[in-house]
C-alpha cells in the first residue's frame, strides 16, 4: 500500500451496498484516508462505525437511512453508490423475462436513483454544500456486446446517464458526480465465472485486456478514494474509466 494522506480526514463517507468484497475494500481504503465510513446494505453486516441495514430499491427505507445519516452524523461528504446485482436470466433482450428485466433495473439502477436523490439533498444541506457522489457503472456502456447481459448493461447505461446529468446540475451547488465505467475487478465471484469456463476461454478473454489481467480490490478503492477527495475537485459529470484500458484498445492474439 502506497503512503496515504489523510485526504478524506473527518468526512462522512457513505457506502451504498456496502458488504460486498468491493464495498467493503472501499471502507477500509476511505477509512485509511481519515473518512468516517457509513455502511448500507439490505444483509445484516458491520462496515462502517455505523452500519444500517436497508433495502436501497425501497424508497421509504432509503428515506429513513439517510435521515439516521443525517441524525448521528450530522453530515454526508461522500456517497459512494456500490449495490449491484447479475443474474444469470439476464441475456439476450430476446431471452431475458420481464421479471428478470424489473429486479436487474431495481437493483442496479433504482437503489443508485434513490440514493442519489436523498444523499444529494443532505449534501445540499452542508454549510457550505459540497459533496462527492460516485456511482458504479460499467466499461460495456459505450460499447455494444453481443454476448453479455443485456438489462444489466442498460442499467448501467442509465447510471452513467443520471451521473451525467446529476453532474451538470449541481456543480454550481459544489456538488460532483461522477459514474465509474468498471471493468472486470478481481472479486472472488468473477474468479469463480472464470475459473468455470476454461483456460482457453480464459487466455482468449485476456488477449482483449491490454495488461492481460483483472483490475485489483485495492485499485478500484484507490480510484474511489480520488474521486472522494478534493484531489479530483474539477472532475463532474464524467464516465472515469477504470477498465485497464480495454474500452480504447485494438488487440489481437500473440503470435505463437
Amino acid at each position: 500500500m502506497v503512503s496515504l494522506e489523510k485526504r478524506l480526514d473527518g468526512k462522512v463517507c457513505v457506502i451504498a451496498g456496502a458488504s460486498s468484497d468491493i464495498g467493503q475494500a472501499v471502507a477500509r481504503r476511505l477509512e485509511l484516508e481519515g473518512g468516517i465510513v457509513i455502511g448500507i446494505d439490505r444483509q445484516n453486516h458491520s462496515v462502517g462505525s455505523l452500519s444500517i441495514t436497508a433495502d436501497l430499491s425501497v424508497e421509504a427505507e432509503v428515506v429513513d437511512a439517510f435521515a439516521r445519516i443525517r441524525r448521528d452524523a450530522g453530515r454526508i461528504d461522500v456517497l459512494y453508490n456500490n449495490a449491484g446485482l447479475i443474474l444469470p436470466g439476464d441475456k439476450s433482450a430476446i431471452e431475458t423475462s420481464t421479471e428478470t428485466l424489473d429486479l436487474i433495473f431495481a437493483a442496479n439502477f433504482r437503489t443508485t436513483w434513490l440514493c442519489c436523490k436523498h444523499g444529494i439533498a443532505c449534501m445540499l444541506q452542508n454549510d457550505p454544500a459540497k459533496g462527492s457522489v460516485i456511482n458504479s457503472s460499467s466499461f460495456l456502456v459505450g460499447m455494444g456486446a453481443a454476448t453479455a447481459q443485456m438489462a444489466y448493461n442498460a442499467a448501467k447505461a442509465a447510471v452513467a446517464q443520471l451521473s451525467r446529468d446529476l453532474g451538470t446540475q449541481f456543480a454550481r451547488q459544489g456538488i460532483r458526480v461522477n459514474a465509474l465505467a468498471l471493468g472486470p475487478i478481481a472479486t472472488p465471484q468473477l474468479e469463480a465465472v472464470f475459473a468455470r469456463i476454461g483456460e482457453d476461454e480464459r487466455e482468449r478473454r485476456f488477449q482483449h485486456m491490454p495488461f492481460g489481467r483483472f483490475g485489483t480490490l485495492e485499485e478500484l478503492a484507490g480510484t474511489v478514494a480520488y474521486l472522494a477527495s478534493d484531489d479530483s475537485g474539477f472532475v463532474t459529470a464524467s464516465m472515469f474509466p477504470l477498465d485497464g484500458g480495454i474500452q480504447g484498445a485494438f488487440t489481437v492474439p500473440a503470435s505463437r
